[in-house]
């Protein structure tokens, strides 16, 4: 027998060794799999149980009308579904209103619309400075916020077939309306 032959182990020993690595390899698998299906589990019951952000309305006509052309009352001021014009609104922050009726064509892609009624604030230079920046932190994408006499609100964040009503600036609130409906509306669009 040559030396190199001595010096290899048996064949038997080789897939021993296997065997014994195999079933933890296996084990290890499974384990990973289960702790990401039940970490995937209690995530999805954790996002179930938490508050959804606003109040619900129901949904009205999702049809185009010319500017101008008269519709049904709309459900909720300000509205969050309805009869709206065929071109929606830029993003970003604005001083001058903005039709309903173009709006709600942003509210049907996605957009949160957060609307501040300056007569009902205490502050409306800081308030806008405020929304200014939290509009630009959330580099404006899909939302819009722009002054609108609010019938009971000073501020109003509106989503499709959402709204939800405050006394004032509440960033942590707004925040959340706007990551729970933001890209939520109808329509899927990139803008």
């Amino acid at each position: 027998m040559s030396r190199a032959g001595k010096l290899r182990k048996p064949r038997r020993a080789v897939e021993a060794g296997r065997s014994r690595r195999m079933p933890w390899t296996w084990i290890a698998a499974g384990a990973i799999i289960v702790l990401l299906l039940v970490g995937g589990v209690a995530w999805a019951v954790w996002r179930a149980n938490q508050p959804v952000p606003g109040q619900a309305m129901p949904i009205q006509s999702r049809d185009h009308i010319q500017v101008g052309q008269s519709h049904p009352a709309y459900n909720s001021d300000p509205p969050t579904s309805g009869w709206h014009y065929d071109q929606p609104a830029n993003a970003g922050f604005y001083e001058t209103p903005l039709p309903d009726e173009q709006l709600i064509h942003n509210l049907e892609h996605g957009h949160v619309v957060i609307s501040y009624d300056c007569s009902k604030l205490d502050d409306c230079t800081t308030v806008k400075a405020e929304l200014q920046s939290l509009v630009g932190r959330f580099q404006r994408w899909k939302i819009v916020a722009v002054p609108r006499q609010n019938a009971d609100a000073a501020i109003a964040l509106t989503a499709w077939g959402r709204i939800d009503k405050l006394d004032g600036y509440d960033e942590s609130r707004i925040t959340a309306f706007i990551r729970y409906w933001r890209d939520r509306g109808p329509e899927a669009t990139p803008e």
